[in-house]
């Protein structure tokens, strides 16, 4: 009688910070340009004011880039559970920052153009910044996680 085989799961190794702040560059230039992407959309097609419309792209382009966060650029060993208070305090923290800002930015600047792009870039790049040092010293801080458990031996 063969013995049962047990899988074990090696633990995801945490990234180096260059590479984290590589794909953070990279999420945060593709978040920006889905922002405002959002923006002249809820604008142009629906003719939402400023606030509302921001209020839409900042919300989606968040959840989508929080996808990017946990799975790609952030990953570690953790199970979930073990980062979802924090990072739930990080997100909506940046979140908060980033439409107050951003909205007062768009009121006073300008919405439309380049000119509404480079406002949602400088400040998603500052918030971005406060996110990601949460995010690499806190929320996803972790290098190893729990040990792995060794398989059990068949008895004979």
């Amino acid at each position: 009688m063969d013995s049962p085989t047990t899988t074990v799961s090696t633990p995801k190794p945490k990234q180096p910070l260059v590479a984290r702040l590589g794909f953070f560059v990279l999420g945060g230039v593709g978040s920006s340009a889905l922002n405002k992407t959002i923006l002249a959309g809820t604008q142009h097609f629906l003719g939402w004011p400023v606030a509302a419309g921001f209020a839409l792209s900042a919300g989606s382009t968040a959840i989508i880039f929080f996808l990017w966060s946990y799975f790609i650029n952030f990953r570690t060993s953790l199970v979930w559970k073990n980062c979802i208070g924090r990072y739930a305090i990080c997100f909506l923290l940046a979140l908060l920052m980033t439409y107050l800002i951003g909205v007062c930015g768009l009121k006073k600047f300008g919405s439309r153009g380049l000119t509404g792009y480079a406002v949602i870039l400088i400040v998603q790049s500052f918030t971005g910044g406060i996110k990601f040092l949460l995010y690499h010293f806190w929320v996803f801080p972790y290098a190893d996680g729990p040990a792995p458990k060794e398989p059990a031996t068949a008895a004979s």
